[in-house]
């Protein structure tokens, strides 16, 4: 049984949210096994999935946002607007994040010359 003491010492584990506008399983493979390399419990995770617009985080983060507990978000958008759109909203609350997909989709593009298609879901179609 924890005592008191314990209590007012206890601290939350920061919370790793996951955006994607599709189910947001690239991102929570990622980061499971970024949460891999640390203790079980080291972290929490969240996912919020199938996101059309700003105003869906907005309304998440207005719920859910603890400005007292450590959190960062990691994201997967198709759509380079609804990206730019999101991160200005998270820059806004002070809330870090990490774009996983848009660079990769940035390096792709350079190479090939071919311009991506932000189809979202794109991965569950070509499997």
């Amino acid at each position: 049984m924890a005592s008191s003491i314990d209590d007012i010492f206890a601290v939350d584990n920061p919370i790793l949210y996951i955006l994607s506008d599709s189910r947001g399983e690239t991102a929570l493979a990622v980061v499971y096994a970024a949460a891999a390399q640390f203790p079980d419990g080291s972290v929490e995770i969240e996912r919020l999935s199938n996101i059309a617009d700003v105003e869906t985080v907005c309304e998440y983060f207005d719920e859910h946002y603890n400005s007292g507990r450590q959190c960062a978000v990691f994201h997967t958008f198709a759509d380079g607007t609804l990206r730019r759109e999101i991160r200005r909203e998270l820059d806004r609350r002070g809330i870090p994040s990490i774009d996983l997909l848009g660079p990769a989709v940035t390096v792709i593009s350079t190479l090939t010359g071919i311009a991506p298609s932000h189809e979202v879901g794109a991965v569950y179609r070509k499997r």
